[in-house]
């Protein structure tokens, strides 16, 4: 007999920050598909809020509850990833279209709990965060230069530091006609929290502080999500601040 699927509630919010004149961010959920996107937009003007706002508008349409069913993790999995990439494509043609928009991306993650699984995609360097048993754990990889260099045995020296091209991506939806998703699949047990979020808050708040917020407010993911942004904003709110979380518990009788 197949395992009974997770009850998953989902809150978040986005925040301009301290610095910011204007909201590049964008984010969205549904809790009746156990389905949440975030993206954080690049390109000036109002190209990146464009870039954003499309991504993530386009993915919950294609992965709106109402869909064709799928009875496999391998048909649900496919289907979001290819919810990706139509959105990317979108944000290229858009961009051509427009050269006041020509340089705009974004970053993605969508991430889905289907059955007792975690299925995402992400793009750039927003994160996907699990926290389990008190402890949290990156599943996200950053698309990034430092991050390359890094993988690649590079190292700060001589007046050099990798942390000054930490925020150079590699990848981001719309640069190209065609984007590599990474995709992440994990098994998940009662009680997990799933954190996406952008580098506005992960860049202002050490993963310690994530994980300690975190456990403090358990369940209630409301107080936590508004606690995560205003420690960002408090140790500087440099940039556009998202967050959402997804919390995981046994499906009610």
């Amino acid at each position: 007999m197949a395992a009974e699927a997770f009850q998953v509630r989902i809150a978040g919010n986005t925040d301009t920050g301290v610095l910011r004149s204007h909201n590049e961010d964008f984010i969205g959920f549904d809790e009746a598909a156990s389905l949440a996107v975030l993206a954080d937009g690049l390109g000036g003007r109002a190209s990146g809020e464009i870039a954003s706002c499309m991504a993530v508008t386009s993915i919950l349409t294609e992965l709106r509850p109402d869909r064709p069913p799928s009875s496999a993790d391998a048909g649900v999995f496919e289907q979001m990833i290819g919810a990706i990439h139509a959105a990317n494509k979108r944000i290229f043609l858009a961009a051509k279209a427009n050269k006041n928009h020509q340089s705009m991306s974004t970053t993605l993650i969508s991430a889905r709990v289907e059955g007792r699984k975690l299925l995402a995609g992400c793009v750039g360097d927003s994160r996907l965060y699990l926290l389990r048993n008190k402890q949290l754990e990156q599943l996200s990889s950053d698309h990034t230069l430092a991050n390359d260099m890094k993988a690649r045995g590079a190292k700060s020296a001589g007046g050099f530091s990798l942390s000054n091209i930490d925020h150079i991506l590699t990848k981001a939806l719309g640069i190209h006609d065609s984007v590599e998703v990474d995709r992440i699949e994990c098994q998940l047990a009662e009680g997990d929290l799933i954190l996406l979020c952008s580098d506005g808050l992960w860049d202002m708040v050490a993963d310690w502080q994530l994980k300690d917020i975190l456990n403090d407010h358990g369940a209630d993911i409301e107080k936590s999500i508004a606690k995560l942004i205003d420690y960002a904003n408090r140790n500087g709110g440099k940039d556009n601040i998202s967050a959402i979380l997804m919390h995981v518990a046994a499906a009610s009788a």
